[in-house]
């Protein structure tokens, strides 16, 4: 007996969308969710209208990936469970950016029992078995978007009103609701009323507190009084792009009481490293900022690929880690950068030698890593903390018979001479999904950890490097756990932050993180503010933690606080 209350005008719709100027393909052949409460009447899309479940590639005899797709998509159910199945398509790269696409002959399944956790991607050679064929339940039935232009064809399948409830309030953008102030204070002394803070709280329940900049002009805190004071609340918005200029891979750190950038160049044909420095991020970006190439080609052995350096502490001194090339060719290979004891940052020679990456046996990092006789390309290393271990994360690729894709190696290392290994390479994840191997390439690169007390949270690119499709995905884990073993982390299935998950903006990838000196968390990363655009510039945001602790990488200005909510004003007696 069904214990389900079904009711057909809850409906689930999942399709495939149409290719369009911002949107590919290789995304499109993914499946989508929507739902709808009044019998598919109002549809409400799901997941940024962007792509929620993708098939996992193929690997080739040389190992290199193939891409993968689905398309004609079936619902059913079977007691509690969703069966979800489409026909595999496989697409054949020709080279010079074409593409055939051709059914396989198999089909990808999933399972959920609720529209937000699925199993992992199976391919099988039949739709379902005959077991499941005598068993199912609620199949689904064509649907048609009549008034939308991007739906390439959908099916729709009746859930219960709990289920499409529960979608409908996880799809509701987090943004600002209501601020949270004292009607009045007492105060003494001007110092306390700066201490006076607003709460903001959002839709989902979090809440960010804010400082509020108080216009004390005309208050006599030396005797007894009555004021209504004006404020306007602090915040620390940045419009795309914070600069326009082609800056790649952008990082922003606080140190020593000031705020210091570093990027990848394109403008100088990645072949220096510029630091600034400035008392506020903002104002890294002034024309007179102050500003020094600390490293350059016309200077050193190192003569090409100046790509995606990164400051990071570790062993308690300021480091650079960075992938440079050795003389003209083409060979990126990580390296680390150590500033002496008490160096200026923009000072050149207070910056040593870069040292390069090595195994604990003393190979370079790019040396048969996998053991599979294949050397490759090292590049993007990051380092974190965590559970008082040390950790590099690194992208590699090789290109022995075929280009391999980009993929993330970890590895415990040395605080005190980080670019020595303490552990053997592990291969932490490739670019398994459509979302990370799509038109033409195939990454896995530019990861950055954000640690909270209990979790690591890495982010990492994938997709076109270049294009609109290049999205972040964060992989998690526990503090305190064995990083080095691959098990312990959770591997997303679909990205965090792609193209206008913030209106006007995409491709945004390569991000790294910094807190500010109020304790706030942003991320940096570089996009393009037009589908087609190929001159990337960096953006700037506020990370917004959601009710479950969960980081927010797409909050925009408006959704974080809009500007007809930042006038305040509060009753202060003063104190005698």
């Amino acid at each position: 007996m069904n214990s389900i209350a079904i009711s057909s005008k809850n409906i689930l719709i999942a399709y495939t969308r149409n290719v369009k100027e911002d949107y590919s393909e290789f995304l499109g052949h993914s499946i989508h969710f929507a739902v709808s409460t009044d019998s598919g009447k109002t549809v409400v899309p799901l997941n940024h209208k962007y792509g929620r479940l993708f098939p996992k590639c193929e690997f080739s005899d040389e190992n290199g990936i193939i891409s993968m797709g689905v398309t004609d998509i079936e619902i059913y159910r079977i007691k509690d469970e969703y069966i979800i199945t489409a026909k595999e398509i496989r697409r054949t790269n020709h080279g010079n950016g074409a593409f055939s696409v051709n059914e396989t002959g198999g089909f990808v399944r999933w399972t959920t029992k609720n529209f937000v956790a699925f199993s992992e991607p199976v391919v099988t050679n039949d739709r379902y078995t005959e077991i499941e064929e005598q068993k199912k339940d609620c199949a689904s039935t064509a649907f048609s978007f009549d008034a939308a232009d991007y739906a390439e064809s959908g099916v729709s399948v009746p859930v219960s009103e709990e289920i499409a409830a529960m979608l409908i309030k996880n799809n509701i953008t987090v943004e600002f609701a209501s601020t949270e102030l004292p009607k009045a204070v007492s105060v003494s002394r001007s110092e306390e009323l700066e201490k006076v803070t607003a709460k903001i709280r959002y839709t989902d329940g979090s809440v960010h507190e804010k400082r509020v900049l108080w216009k004390t002009d005309g208050i006599d805190f030396s005797g007894p009084g009555r004021y209504t004071v004006e404020g306007k609340i602090a915040v620390r918005h940045f419009d795309f792009p914070v600069e326009d200029h082609p800056w790649g891979d952008p990082i922003i750190t606080y140190y020593r009481g000031n705020y210091y950038w570093i990027a990848t160049n394109d403008a100088d044909g990645d072949t220096s490293f510029e630091i600034r420095e400035a008392k506020t991020p903002e104002a890294l970006f002034d024309k007179n900022v102050r500003r020094k190439m600390i490293l350059s080609a016309e200077t050193s052995v190192y003569k090409s690929t100046f790509w995606a350096p990164e400051f990071h502490i570790v062993g308690g001194k300021m480091r650079i880690f960075c992938a440079l090339t050795v003389g003209t060719g083409f060979d990126p290979q990580c390296y680390v950068m150590t500033l002496k004891d008490g160096g200026d940052m923009l000072d050149p020679d207070a910056w040593s030698v870069p040292e390069r990456c090595v195994m604990p046996d003393g190979r370079n990092l790019c040396e048969n890593p996998l053991g599979d006789g294949k050397n490759g390309i090292t590049l993007d290393m990051t380092c974190f903390e965590a559970g008082g271990k040390s950790y590099v994360v690194w992208s590699y690729r090789t290109w022995a018979g075929t280009d391999s894709g980009s993929m993330l190696m970890i590895a415990e290392n040395n605080p005190d001479k980080p670019w020595e290994m303490l552990t053997f390479p592990q291969l932490l994840k490739r670019p398994v999904y459509g979302w990370e191997n799509n038109n033409g390439t195939d990454n896995n690169e530019g990861p950055f950890a954000l640690v909270t007390g209990e979790k690591v949270y890495l982010a990492y690119s994938g997709g076109d490097a270049r294009g609109q499709s290049y999205v972040v995905g964060v992989l998690t884990a526990n503090v305190g756990e064995n990083l080095c073993d691959v098990s312990n982390w959770e591997i997303p299935d679909a990205p965090w932050l792609a193209s206008n998950f913030v209106a006007g903006e995409y491709g945004c990838g390569h991000n790294g993180f910094f807190t500010d000196e109020y304790g706030d968390v942003y991320i940096t990363y570089h996009g393009v503010d037009a589908p087609l655009s190929s001159s990337i510039r960096p953006g700037i945001r506020r990370v917004h933690f959601a009710a479950d602790g969960t980081p927010i990488l797409h909050m925009s200005n408006e959704q974080d606080l809009p500007e007809s909510e930042r006038n305040v004003s509060i009753d202060v007696t003063i104190e005698s």
